[in-house]
């Protein structure tokens, strides 16, 4: 590490400290929450598509399911936690109509498969009382059963249709965005995914999703297998009936 890198360090650590005097003069009441040990924080804003993972991005015993205490629940994930799963960051700019996390709820819905590749459809449906808007190609992250991220390859995927583009979603509308994943899926005896996190906007906490797909025939097998090392192509959000 050369001089100017000592300095930043040096600085960042001196900041730390100071924030923990303070905290330490402060209400003894306000909580702190642990870090959780299973999610690789994210020091840097996500790039808009992720190439394979290098081999310094694999931690030790990535492929194994790890002894002791079982990951913290998905649904027990702080705002920080969630961000940290990004793979990659939305194309669309924040602002205040932007629908947020607090607006929908998102599911994957149908699929289809075809020489290797899967298909769903990634749903979000505005469940608040205020109209907002989906633009662009959403963020996306994944989180494994056994409490890892996952170090996905993610790529833009192509418009369904010639209508991609800011969709206006009043209370109750809906918009979609193509899922297809392929590649090195997650077979027997590896880790799967148990949560998807999808973001709306550039810099906003990402919205859970459960790793299940909804809407298939009867006894149809629901879960994804969406492995660690899986590639994932997702397209613009684009309305939905």
């Amino acid at each position: 590490m050369g001089s100017d890198g000592r300095r930043v360090a040096a600085a960042v650590t001196m900041g730390v400290l100071a924030v923990a005097a303070l905290a330490g003069c402060g209400d003894t009441n306000v909580a702190v929450t642990a870090p959780d040990p299973s999610v690789t924080p994210s020091t840097s804003t996500p790039p808009l598509s992720a190439s394979p993972p290098s081999e310094t991005e694999l931690s030790p015993g990535w492929d194994q399911k790890p002894d002791g205490p079982a990951p913290t629940p998905d649904g027990d994930l702080d705002a920080a936690a969630l961000k940290a799963l990004l793979r990659t960051r939305s194309t669309a700019a924040d602002g205040p109509d932007h629908c947020g996390p607090q607006d929908v709820r998102a599911q994957l819905v149908g699929f289809d498969a075809a020489a290797g590749h899967r298909y769903t459809s990634l749903m979000v449906r505005n469940d608040s009382q205020r109209t907002c808007v989906v633009d662009g190609i959403p963020g996306l992250g994944a989180r494994g059963e056994w409490g890892h991220r996952f170090t996905l390859t993610v790529e833009p995927g192509v418009p369904v249709s010639d209508h991609a583009g800011p969709v206006t979603l009043r209370p109750g509308d809906r918009a979609s965005a193509a899922l297809e994943w392929t590649g090195e899926l997650a077979g027997s005896g590896a880790e799967r995914a148990s949560m998807l996190v999808v973001q709306l906007a550039s810099g906003q906490v990402p919205v859970r999703v459960p790793a299940r797909l909804t809407q298939l025939p009867a006894g149809a097998d629901d879960t994804l297998d969406v492995g660690m090392l899986s590639t994932v192509r997702i397209s613009p959000f684009e309305a939905s009936d």
